[in-house]
């Protein structure tokens, strides 16, 4: 399969441990994979049109998951963006839901092949996964 045919897959993730691990687990689906280690970084290139955003929300730079979220929205908001993130505290999910996000991750060596499943789904299938 060609380069241009395979889906793009933006990863915004500033630590360089969730981006190896993110990428091993996502190499299967996709070459076509840009890693961002800031939201300004990711916006500049939506131009790219991205399938699937797998979003952190602590960022280097000043705009974090939530702002960058808020701006993907503005650009494009067919993107399927999944927040893969270890913020943690009550209504989370229903934050990032509400700011346009369509699926929430918590963090963790667990959620790795959760985050496969649900980017594998949106890339073949361009439906959103079922909740389970």
């Amino acid at each position: 399969m060609q380069l241009s045919q395979q889906p793009v897959i933006f990863v915004v993730e500033d630590n360089v441990i969730y981006q190896s691990l993110i990428a091993k687990e996502l190499e299967t689906l996709s070459s076509n994979i840009h890693f961002y280690t800031t939201g300004e970084s990711c916006i500049t290139e939506l131009d790219k049109h991205p399938k699937v955003i797998v979003l952190d929300y602590n960022l280097d730079g000043p705009m974090n998951g939530l702002d960058t979220l808020q701006k993907v929205r503005d650009v494009d908001p067919s993107v399927y963006v999944i927040m893969f993130s270890s913020q943690k505290g009550l209504n989370t999910k229903e934050i990032y839901l509400q700011y346009g996000s369509f699926d929430f991750l918590e963090k963790n060596s667990l959620s790795l092949r959760a985050l496969r499943h649900m980017v594998d789904c949106v890339t073949s299938t361009g439906k959103q996964p079922m909740e389970s």
